[in-house]
């Protein structure tokens, strides 16, 4: 099923207060500071929806607060592409799907972004 830009809103109003993941943030203010920053940056329009839902996938697939603590990787980042593909083009989709790949590069090649990760996001790894 496809989603909607109703549906996608729908599901931040529903679910967005939820934590992130353990973090001093919900799930609706770390998309937003994530499309902020891509803003800020200049970033294309596609990379900044990109920003807005690439963690949509913890909302259409809930696994209740801090899975990675129960040893659960949700693979959040390819569950909503199926949703998103019938709306969005490749370049809002790929960087959702290769936005964990992406940290695992840079905590590969950089031990100061990997020294900046929370607890969770080092589990996650």
């Amino acid at each position: 099923m496809a989603l909607s830009l109703s549906h996608i809103q729908h599901l931040f109003d529903r679910y967005g207060s939820i934590a992130y993941s353990g973090e001093p943030v919900s799930q609706l203010q770390h998309a937003l500071q994530t499309a902020s920053l891509a803003e800020d940056t200049g970033a294309a329009p596609e990379l900044i929806v990109a920003g807005l839902l690439h963690d949509l996938g913890h909302l259409l697939n809930l696994q209740g607060e801090t899975p990675t603590e129960r040893g659960i990787d949700d693979l959040h980042q390819y569950f909503a592409l199926p949703f998103l593909r019938p709306m969005f083009s490749d370049a809002v989709l790929e960087p959702i799907r290769l936005h964990v790949d992406a940290k695992r590069c840079l905590c590969a090649i950089d031990a100061s972004y990997h020294a900046k990760l929370s607890a969770d996001s080092v589990r996650s790894l």
